[in-house]
Order: structure tokens, then sequence, then C-alpha cells
């Protein structure tokens, strides 16, 4: 019986479920697309034939079924054969051991006698041992899906790994690098501080003991200077023309001081300064 009902459903073309069927005078239906193919290889203007009864129709006028499509509409959402067979089938209806289908649509067990049809109507419903085999095979594709991807993964996070452990091990390498040559660098710093540090200390001290005896010096020439002044105060305090000149001979050699000496000692302190070793400028430069 479902064969039967199937196969009134079928185009005698194709072979296959109505596609937009239509009829032309003689009570046989094909798809639309199937008949106009089927009439395109004959001759241009000539008859058209029915395939099935071979009549011929001088310029025949195709006619939709809507009754028909509706019933083709209907089959393809509910397939009543496939209901049929599941009659047949060794998976009753827990609650009231009827038939059960699969609607692949919804992914859900569906029972004809239960269930309101409507609800999958235009879904794609199947016999249970067809969905089992359907949705095995989805799996199995999916199965296949994910294990690639976990083979990709897996090399993925393999190649991250090893890139890890060698970035790790360059840094460490650099770093020792970088280490050592700062280490060098501020061990030469440090003997390059110590040398000018101790020449520093000699220059200072050289400067400092040649200080030490021009103050030395400058304060025993200060010292006669005063003395000078003062035995020229005395002597200019004469008022006595005779009592002026009878000593001037004596007081000449006390003060020998001549006038070319003025600003001797300037000149004499700027030069014995040497200029800073480090700077290299003269303190007293402008």
């Amino acid at each position: 019986m479902a064969c039967c009902l199937k196969d009134e459903l079928l185009c005698s073309i194709c072979l296959s479920i109505y596609q937009d069927p239509v009829s032309f005078g003689c009570e046989h239906y094909f798809c639309r697309k199937c008949i106009t193919e089927h009439w395109s290889r004959q001759e241009p203007h000539g008859a058209r034939d029915c395939p099935e009864c071979r009549r011929t129709f001088a310029d025949p006028l195709l006619s939709p079924s809507l009754k028909l499509s509706n019933i083709v509409e209907r089959y393809s959402a509910f397939p009543l054969d496939a209901i049929l067979n599941a009659q047949r089938s060794s998976y009753p209806c827990k609650d009231h051991e009827k038939v059960k289908l699969f609607c692949l649509t919804d992914k859900s067990l569906v029972c004809f006698f239960c269930d309101e049809p409507a609800l999958h109507e235009q879904h794609q419903v199947t016999t249970i041992d067809e969905a089992f085999e359907e949705i095995q095979r989805e799996m199995k594709e999916q199965l296949a899906l994910l294990q690639d991807s976990e083979k990709g993964h897996s090399e993925a996070l393999h190649l991250l790994r090893r890139q890890l452990t060698e970035t790790k091990s360059s840094a460490k390498s650099l770093r020792a690098t970088i280490g050592d040559a700062f280490e060098r660098l501020h061990r030469f710093l440090r003997e390059r501080q110590k040398s000018m540090l101790e020449e520093l200390e000699m220059d200072t001290a050289r400067k400092l003991a040649d200080i030490e005896q021009k103050i030395q010096c400058y304060s025993q020439q200060l010292r006669d200077v005063k003395e000078g002044i003062q035995i020229l105060q005395e002597r200019l305090s004469e008022t006595g023309h005779h009592d002026f000149l009878e000593g001037v001979a004596i007081t000449s050699e006390r003060v020998a001081f001549s006038p070319s000496h003025e600003g001797s000692y300037k000149r004499f302190f700027l030069q014995s300064v040497t200029p800073c070793p480090f700077c290299q400028l003269h303190p007293f430069s402008s």
C-alpha cells in the first residue's frame, strides 16, 4: 500500500515526486520542467505527445493541478509510506504502543497517533531506522571534523610550547650576556674611577704644597711690606729738613722696595696656578 501511494506521486519522466505537476488534456500528470524538456526534443512546430498514452496534441496548454500539488506537499512533509512502514517496526510508542517516527528537522521522536501532525508539517520526517543511519552518518562526519581539529590544535600547542621553551632559553642566554657585558663595563669604570681619583689626589697634594709654600712666602713679604710702610710713615712724620734727610740712606736700605714690583705678586700667582687636569679650564680665565 505504501509503495502504491508513493508510486501515484511519481513523475513518469524523472521517476521522482512531482515538482509543480501539470496536465494537458489526457489526465496524465508530469513535472512542468520534465514535460517541457521532453517536448523541446521534438520538432519545433510539430505535434506534442503524452509520454504515458502517446496521444498527440497540436498546441497543448499546461494546466497546473493545485490539488495534486497540495497532496505532494503534505506527503513530502509527513510521508504516509514511512508511517505505514513504521507501523510494522519494532519501536512502539512507550505510552500507547504506537509507531514512532523521527523528525530530522527538530531532532526528536514523533508518534503519528499521539503528536499533532501539524507540528511537523514541512519538516523532514522519516523512520527510526533511517533516522538512526542518517544521524550516525552525520555524527561520524562531525567526529572526523573534531578529530581533525583536535590534531590541528595539538600540533599548534606543541609548536607553541616549543617556541615557549626556545624563547625562555634565548632570554636566559641573552640575560647572561648582558649581565657579563655590564659587569665588565662596571669593572672598567671602577678601575678608571680609582685611577682618576688617585691622579686627582696626587695633583691636589702637589698643588696644596705649592700653595702652602707660596702662602708662607707672601706672608713673609707682607710682613716686610708692612714694616716698610711703618718705617716710611715714621720718616715722613719728620718735620725738620735736616732731621728728615739725615737718615734717608739708612731708610732706603731698610725699605728696599722698587716700584717695578707693583703687580708682580699677581703675575706670579697666575703663573703658579695650572689648569684643572679634568676640565682643562684655567680658574682665572674669562
